[in-house]
């Protein structure tokens, strides 16, 4: 993890600090995500067609409202680790 905290500090060395942190932590969520693939990326059989009209009917409700039942996706967590990370030190 210190290399690739050098490798990014020596890419972009204008970047703060939380800056490198963010993308080391977004290099590694790639590299997660290339060697163990999400269950969607599996999925990926549907059509572009059908998962388009499915997205398309999708909507954020209202707070109290009930949700359609879905599985987090990894990916999610990913990012809000990230970003709760660059919070929690620009807020120090």
């Amino acid at each position: 993890m210190l290399n690739l905290k050098e490798y990014f500090q020596k890419k972009y060395p204008k970047d703060t600090e939380d800056e490198v942190m963010v993308r080391v932590l977004d290099h590694m969520k790639t590299q997660f995500f290339n060697t163990f693939p999400s269950k969607m990326a599996k999925e990926d059989s549907m059509s572009t067609s059908s998962q388009g009209s499915m997205g398309s009917n999708m909507f954020d409700g209202l707070a109290g409202e009930s949700q359609p039942e879905q599985e987090p996706v990894l990916e999610d967590f990913w990012d809000a680790m990230i970003q709760s990370m660059a919070k929690g030190k620009t807020q120090q």
